[in-house]
């Protein structure tokens, strides 16, 4: 049960984060947003060790708040 809570705990966060992230994405800016400018084209060489940190941060950052949360759901042993 442990882990399906901390499972369930890291999807709920991930999902929440998307929500928080929603208005970065939908802001009016100067330039009209194109969703294509985010990816490089074919040749163009990319930052693989700018990608591996992020996905290492968010990882840590996910697990991390699972496990916290997980912990607020945890049986306290009753000392009789």
């Amino acid at each position: 049960m442990k882990t399906l809570t901390r499972i369930a705990t890291a999807i709920v966060a991930a999902v929440i984060s998307l929500f928080v992230a929603a208005p970065a994405f939908a802001a009016e800016g100067g330039d009209k947003y194109n969703p294509a400018d985010q990816f490089s084209a074919a040749g163009e060489p990319v930052n693989t060790v700018a990608i591996l940190i992020v996905g290492a941060v968010l990882l840590i950052v996910i697990l991390g708040g699972a496990q916290l949360i997980g912990n607020l759901f945890e049986k306290k042993d009753a000392e009789a």
